[in-house]
């Protein structure tokens, strides 16, 4: 069995995968200069909306916030830049 942490990291490259995807669409929204830090803030804002599920899912008295940033922070962002890249160079169309 898995345990907390595992759990939590899990779900939190899975939203890194889903925010990454819908990161293409907030840099290419014809920001100019501030478009990459609109989208680093929506990985951002990502981060914490998938904290929170995860903190649903997985029960609030289970992990506080500084367990769930620590053990999803990582994977969320990892797999966030990397289908970011990936769907900006056409591999993956939406």
């Amino acid at each position: 069995m898995i345990d907390l942490e595992g759990k939590s990291a899990i779900l939190h490259a899975i939203g890194g995968i889903l925010f990454g995807l819908l990161a293409n669409y907030v840099y290419g929204a014809g920001l100019g200069i501030a478009s990459g830090l609109a989208t680093l803030l929506f990985l951002f804002i990502g981060l914490v909306i998938m904290g929170h599920v995860s903190a649903m899912i997985l029960g609030r008295n289970s992990l506080s916030q500084k367990q769930w940033l620590g053990t999803g922070g990582t994977s969320y962002f990892f797999t966030a830049i990397v289908f970011w890249i990936i769907s900006f160079n056409g591999v993956i169309c939406l």
